[in-house]
């Protein structure tokens, strides 16, 4: 029996107008949402708000955008979610964000209480949080007892499998929907992603395809996330299309 799930793609910042066009126009059919990350891993990059509103605006996709809250006072937070309301974006998730060197920390919002910040000022937006399979099983299910719409869940290995089953019960009693990250190891982009990461977040594609095949009962689908390896993070993305 094939199982329905969504698949998302994390949209890696880049920095040409035509690089991106390509990679969405590549994605499209194969998933429903792509996922823009914002200031990834602490560095600056394109402000995933404005690349989100400009994804809807060339390609109509559906996207989840991300929003540092370190970065934002309340005022603020509100402007960026009517505009996002105003491009279309459907989903956005709320992360603490990592420090980025030289910046100042705006101590005003917290992920978990943006979340009802949105729910007040963009009714239309769907607010998500992330959960780490890292965090002891209490902690995780506390998060998950939050009851944001839905979660990206980070650290999904075969170590992890088993908290996934509690987490996916939890979320399926509290009506939330949870994707775990599949992070992509390839030839080309291992050493550097081991080095930022930790190679414990990093998955080879068969591993990929064998917990996702092992575990789509458990979730409402996947987010792949393939940086520096655009080719084999789409070549994932089509295997998994197949098996769903």
């Amino acid at each position: 029996m094939v199982v329905a799930v969504e698949l998302i793609y994390e949209i890696e910042p880049v920095g040409d107008r035509e690089e991106l066009l390509y990679r969405l126009r590549a994605l499209k059919g194969l998933v429903d949402w792509v996922d823009v990350p914002d200031s990834p891993m602490g560095k600056p990059s394109q402000f995933s708000s404005i690349v989100s509103c400009l994804i809807r605006y060339l390609e109509g996709m559906d996207v989840i955008a991300h929003i540092r809250t370190i970065d934002l006072n309340s005022v603020a937070l509100k402007s960026v979610l009517k505009s996002l309301t105003l491009c279309g974006v459907g989903r956005v998730v709320f992360i603490r964000g990592d420090l980025v060197p030289g910046a100042t920390v705006v101590k005003d919002v917290e992920p978990e209480s943006a979340v009802a910040i949105a729910r007040q000022y963009s009714p239309g937006i769907s607010p998500g949080l992330t959960l780490s399979l890292r965090k002891e099983l209490e902690i995780i299910l506390e998060r998950v007892k939050l009851r944001a719409d839905f979660y990206l869940v980070l650290n999904l290995n075969k170590q992890t499998v088993e908290k996934l089953v509690e987490v996916s019960r939890e979320a399926r009693r509290v009506g939330v929907k949870i994707y775990p990250y599949l992070v992509l190891a390839t030839e080309s982009n291992y050493d550097t992603l081991a080095k930022l990461l930790g190679p414990s977040k990093l998955l080879k594609r068969d591993e990929a395809l064998q917990i996702a095949s092992t575990c789509a009962d458990l979730v409402d689908g996947f987010l792949i996330s393939s940086p520096l390896d655009f080719k084999e993070g789409l070549s994932l993305l089509n295997s998994l299309r197949r098996l769903f």
